[in-house]
């Protein structure tokens, strides 16, 4: 080879290192802030520790990323959906059946761990009402969203006590929480509230409110409540994902401590006496942990009952 071609190559490897460089800078500052959605009700409660503490910045900037955190928060999974799709959303938080929803749906997200086991009801005041056999078709169920898994756990129910699963499906109303509470109260007695703390007590305090179906004897065992959520792009990020990872489970160690300091701080945010927070975590109405339950039973009923076109595997909705 003459002394010019090998000066050609010289250069020519050169440029390509330069645009590899080049390349790898630009995928490392693609990241400029990370934007983070959940929803109402205090299973999320650790999330809002994590706001409050600056956890996941303080672990951005240990990790040497000096990126802006967002907090959105929306009333169901469908605008959490449809957030990732435009890319303005990098990590959710959300029930498990919406979740396995939208990945048989083609989203390409998995979870990156459990947030909470949680209480969840169905609450009447009409005083005809004992169990979901005295509903009638005049009777209104409200959810966040067809699909939730308030949803899933009423279609639970309902093949169990009355032999169809779908009984119900004409019949919901779709409001996040704090508007379910509030039509609830101000509706007839037809209406219904399928919620979760503290909604749940909100209801209870109006006249003549009962539950009549508990969301675990529906399953039939312990379940995930709620689950972090984010897709590969994210996952791909990795100082991002395990700065976010560091984050929340030092959130969740925070409210398994139980500290009077917590209590406070969450009785602000939620509009509840500490004591009556302090008894949810000491009783078990709620309860946090990054473990996750429940993908197996959630994902074959709604592979039976035709929501899902497959079961799914834990390696298919888990990252790690």
């Amino acid at each position: 080879m003459s002394l010019h071609k090998r000066f050609l190559v010289i250069v020519l490897l050169i440029i390509v290192l330069i645009s590899q460089s080049g390349c790898a800078s630009e995928k490392h500052n693609e990241i400029t802030q990370i934007v983070i959605a959940d929803q109402f009700g205090l299973a999320y409660a650790p999330l809002e520790i994590m706001k409050a503490y600056g956890f996941l910045e303080e672990e951005l900037l240990n990790a040497d990323l000096n990126v802006e955190v967002v907090w959105q928060k929306f009333g169901n999974t469908t605008a959490i959906r449809e957030a990732m799709l435009t890319g303005d959303l990098d990590v959710g938080f959300v029930g498990i059946p919406p979740f396995l929803i939208g990945l048989d749906n083609g989203m390409d997200w998995k979870i990156i761990g459990g947030l909470s086991e949680s209480q969840v009801s169905l609450i009447t005041k009409d005083p005809s009402v004992n169990d979901l056999g005295d509903l009638s078709m005049e009777h209104r169920i409200i959810l966040p969203q067809p699909g939730s898994i308030q949803h899933v756990l009423l279609q639970m129910a309902a093949e169990s006590q009355l032999g169809d699963f779908a009984a119900f499906d004409n019949q919901l109303v779709a409001l996040s929480h704090p508007d379910g509470v509030v039509a609830f109260e101000s509706g007839d007695s037809e209406q219904l509230h399928f919620t979760a703390p503290p909604y749940i007590s909100k209801d209870l305090n109006v006249n003549g409110a009962r539950t009549i179906l508990e969301g675990k004897d529906s399953v039939g065992e312990d379940y995930t409540f709620i689950v972090g959520i984010c897709q590969r792009e994210f996952y791909d990020q990795k100082a991002f994902y395990e700065a976010f990872k560091s984050a929340l489970r030092r959130s969740i160690e925070e409210i398994q401590l139980g500290s009077d300091e917590i209590l406070t701080l969450l009785s602000e945010i939620y509009e509840i006496p500490k004591d009556e927070l302090k008894a949810d975590l000491r009783e078990k109405t709620i309860s946090f942990s990054e473990e996750v339950k429940g993908l197996d039973r959630f994902s074959e009923f709604m592979f039976k009952t035709g929501t899902l076109s497959k079961v799914f595997t834990v390696e298919e909705l888990v990252w790690e």
